[in-house]
């Protein structure tokens, strides 16, 4: 009996683990609907560090993507889409409807260099 707890423990332990850490693995999500645009990335931690220097220089703001963030990002004034992120995570949600199209390509833009950093 005392084999079979410990065992749970410790495969319960390890799943924990590799589903929080991702394993370095990379799952990338995006969903185009006719009022959305939602763009989900799950990423090694290690790769935090890239990806923030890549949003700044994009968006020339500078963004901490190694926190807990749940913010709007302003485009060019008009334009905005919500931004969430932490260590390893982060996902882009842009409504159509309330932003033009040249927003939604910049956001497209942007989406696409981040699956291109991530891959590196």
């Amino acid at each position: 009996m005392k084999h079979k707890l410990y065992l749970t423990a410790i495969l319960f332990t390890a799943l924990t683990f590799g589903c929080r850490n991702s394993g370095g693995r990379l799952s990338l999500s995006t969903t185009d609907s006719n009022t959305n645009f939602k763009f989900e990335a799950k990423y090694a931690e290690s790769k935090t560090a890239k990806l923030e220097k890549y949003l700044d220089s994009v968006l020339d703001n500078e963004l901490p993507l190694d926190q807990h963030i749940d913010l709007f990002v302003n485009l060019n004034g008009s334009d905005k889409f919500n931004l969430k992120a932490q260590k390893g995570w982060l996902v882009i949600n842009f409504d159509k409807r309330s932003n033009s199209l040249s927003g939604y390509m910049k956001v497209k833009k942007i989406a696409d260099g981040i699956k291109e950093k991530l891959r590196e």
